[in-house]
């Protein structure tokens, strides 16, 4: 219960900045980290570049709550997914989430690693994670459309999913098809209850909250299997790093333990508010 004290002290004050003007770093003493321009719910809300007052998203507090327990203000930039791995890249944010891992990310920044006792390369550490999550695909129901955890079956248009993401490789890597990127995924799920797309790959939670905001409960359907599972990590950029490797590695360790003890009552609320 230490973090709910410290967090409630200063979240109204810290949470909520925002950083216009140049991408640069910030002042000293404060942290930018920067997430997509997107509601998603229920782990980031709101459209605009400043979360809401209340209930910004369950990840935006697991952050601020690490943040400010190793002394830093959190700020937070909004973006798009691409454009905030390349701030990362060029040492202009100090951290994104949430980042799924790929072997060529590493060039952009840092992800949290367990010490290794060999001389093998250290793998990540699980335990400080954002949060282990779900990909889905959505598709109308009364669409022929059908993925049996191996094979895709019936495809008529194409398979949606965000700029940038990680299933969007999987889908050309694994099965040959090129994901429709055009549409953010409230437009691309519309797109499906319309016919226009067959199926829109998101986060089982994302999709399940769109859904209902959208009213499109009526037309829509989660396939199963899963299409794929992952871990959110915040990735640190190699600059903030270098300049602050315990600090770093402090942050990584207290997002795993709010994580622990804080999730499932982050849910709870979030999927009981109106």
């Amino acid at each position: 219960m230490k973090y709910v004290t410290f967090l409630a002290l200063s979240f109204t004050l810290l949470l909520f900045s925002s950083f216009f003007g140049k991408e640069v770093r910030a002042e000293e003493g404060t942290f930018i980290a920067c997430t997509e321009n997107q509601s998603y719910p229920p782990f980031i809300m709101g459209n605009s570049d400043v979360f809401p007052q209340k209930n910004p998203g369950i990840l935006v507090e697991i952050l601020t709550a690490a943040v400010l327990e190793v002394g830093l203000r959190p700020k937070f930039i909004r973006r798009p997914w691409k454009r905030c791995l390349k701030l990362l890249e060029q040492n202009k944010v100090d951290g994104i989430f949430a980042s799924i891992y790929l072997k060529e990310r590493e060039i952009l920044g840092r992800y949290p690693l367990m010490p290794s006792a060999t001389n093998r390369s250290p793998h990540l550490d699980p335990n400080r994670r954002l949060r282990r999550v779900i990909y889905s695909l959505f598709k109308n129901k009364a669409s022929d459309f059908n993925w049996n955890g191996d094979k895709f079956s019936s495809i008529r248009h194409s398979i949606g999913a965000p700029l940038g993401y990680v299933v969007v490789k999987k889908l050309q890597e694994e099965h040959g098809i090129e994901a429709n990127t055009v549409h953010l995924p409230s437009k691309g799920l519309r797109y499906v209850a319309e016919g226009y797309l067959d199926a829109y790959i998101i986060e089982g939670d994302i999709g399940r909250s769109l859904i209902d905001d959208l009213k499109l409960g009526d037309s829509l359907i989660e396939v199963t299997p899963p299409f794929a599972k992952y871990d959110w990590y915040m990735m640190v950029s190699h600059g903030f790093y270098l300049e602050n490797p315990e600090i770093s590695e402090k942050i990584w360790t207290v997002i795993g333990e709010y994580r622990e003890e804080h999730m499932q009552r982050l849910l709870e609320h979030y999927r009981n508010l109106p």
